[in-house]
């Protein structure tokens, strides 16, 4: 699968849910744009200006009604979606022909999108694109939902907890229900919220307490040494005693998200989500690679309140690496989303990188978009760095992954759900020792 093209969709994908949900928060968002896809998309999409006017005057679409043609939907950008699939989509039955391959222009009319270049082909196709038809009209109506103009009530997330209350991390029906979120009263809801909140759950749910990853199943011996040092920040003994002892701040958690693209473009509130499940830990989280900034932004660091920080640097982690003092396996990991270190692209330039996150033995998570990214990744580390990691998380289903499908524009046989699958691993041989500061 083209990585850069699935990257490209996801991204598309994610700047609807991103705008609804900054909607109901009132929040501004950074631009979602890509350097690696702007060729492909530019003036495609109309300007901000444009987009603000019609956000004023969106198109109420009834929810028993959410399904359309996308060359004919009363939404622009789901009409621009289709113009994107004739212009570089594949034909499937073309795909498998000698002949000259023509592009999709034909719509189906049972999910909508332009899937065959002609009647002909559609019907010569019809039986292999069943086994996708019903997803691409999910993914149909999702998006129009997104668009409709309907309160997104599922996005009115909840704010800071209490120290006393429990969060159960089972799963996202448990997460959701302990953490008093609105109701998720449909399938779609809670598609449109993992859509946004896989990226810092994820996160999140290997560090919690009550993570659905256990010591003997999925966490080895070696990782627990490695979550348990976390959890000793994450934690303070003194965290219930009284409100004033309640008050003090652990040390600063450090995230470092190396290659970050979607991720890297989250509404702050959405982040403030993983600070809230941990609330006397000020996070730091270092938005790393060549996509973490919009074009003609430099390197900078923003403060979102006083436990939240972010720093965007563009430059590739083994440059980055050299600019961090000291690394301490208490207080800092590395996550990496879906970074395709084992895709025959990209391998030779992640080596560095993950060489470098390697010798300062702290924890690093990955995740896949479905099981074979994932063990193409997996298996590309253990040849590359064979001998050189520990095991801290055994490749896994990722119980935090998004429930909505993301589609490959340009090829609509391939749909993923972001951060499907995680694993974990840490460079080889340390001792755990730590002499944290008292806290005031």
């Amino acid at each position: 699968m083209n990585r850069t093209l699935i990257t490209a969709s996801r991204r598309l994908l994610l700047r609807s849910v991103v705008r609804q949900s900054s909607v109901s928060r009132h929040v501004i968002t950074r631009s979602l744009t890509q350097t690696a896809v702007r060729p492909i998309f530019k003036g495609i999409f109309r300007s901000s200006s444009a987009q603000d006017t019609d956000n004023k005057r969106q198109v109420i679409l009834d929810q028993d009604h959410l399904f359309h043609i996308l060359s004919k939907s009363p939404i622009a950008e789901m009409r621009d979606r289709a113009a994107i699939i004739n212009k570089y989509g594949t034909c499937p039955v073309c795909d498998n022909q000698e002949a000259p391959k023509q592009k999709p222009t034909y719509d189906c009319p049972e999910c909508g999108y332009p899937t065959h270049c002609c009647e002909d082909h559609y019907h010569q196709g019809k039986e292999a694109h069943k086994e996708i038809c019903s997803v691409l009209r999910e993914i149909n109506e999702d998006d129009h939902d997104l668009r409709s103009g309907r309160p997104m009530r599922e996005f009115e997330f909840p704010s800071a907890q209490g120290f006393d209350e429990t969060v159960n991390m089972a799963n996202w029906d448990m997460f959701f229900y302990t953490r008093s979120f609105p109701s998720m009263d449909s399938d779609r809801s809670m598609r449109h919220v993992s859509k946004l909140l896989t990226y810092p759950i994820s996160i999140a749910a290997v560090l919690h307490e009550s993570s659905p990853y256990k010591y003997g199943d999925q966490i080895t011996a070696e990782g627990m040494r490695s979550i348990a040092a976390l959890r000793t920040i994450l934690y303070p003994k003194n965290r219930l005693v009284n409100d004033a002892q309640a008050q003090v701040r652990t040390e600063t958690i450090n995230i470092y998200l190396l290659g970050a693209r979607a991720e890297a473009t989250l509404p702050s509130h959405i982040w403030l989500q993983l600070a809230y499940l941990f609330p006397s830990t000020p996070f730091h989280i270092h938005f790393i690679g060549p996509d973490a900034l919009a074009p003609n932004q430099e390197p900078h660091m923003k403060s979102v309140n006083e436990r939240l920080f972010f720093t965007f640097d563009n430059a590739m982690y083994h440059d980055y690496h050299e600019k961090i003092e000291k690394f301490d396996p208490y207080t800092d990991f590395f996550f990496l989303f879906s970074p395709g270190i084992g895709h025959h692209s990209a391998r030779e330039g992640w080596k560095p990188s993950i060489q470098k996150a390697l010798e300062t033995k702290c924890a690093m998570f990955i995740t896949g978009y479905d099981e074979a990214d994932m063990m193409n990744d997996v298996t590309a580390v253990e040849q590359d760095y064979q001998g050189e990691f520990d095991w801290v998380l055994k490749p896994t289903v990722n119980e935090y992954r998004s429930l909505k499908r993301d589609v490959n524009l340009m090829d609509l046989r391939q749909t993923i759900f972001a951060n499907y699958g995680i694993w974990g691993i840490r460079g080889k041989r340390y001792d755990v020792t730590h002499n944290p500061e008292e806290n005031e």
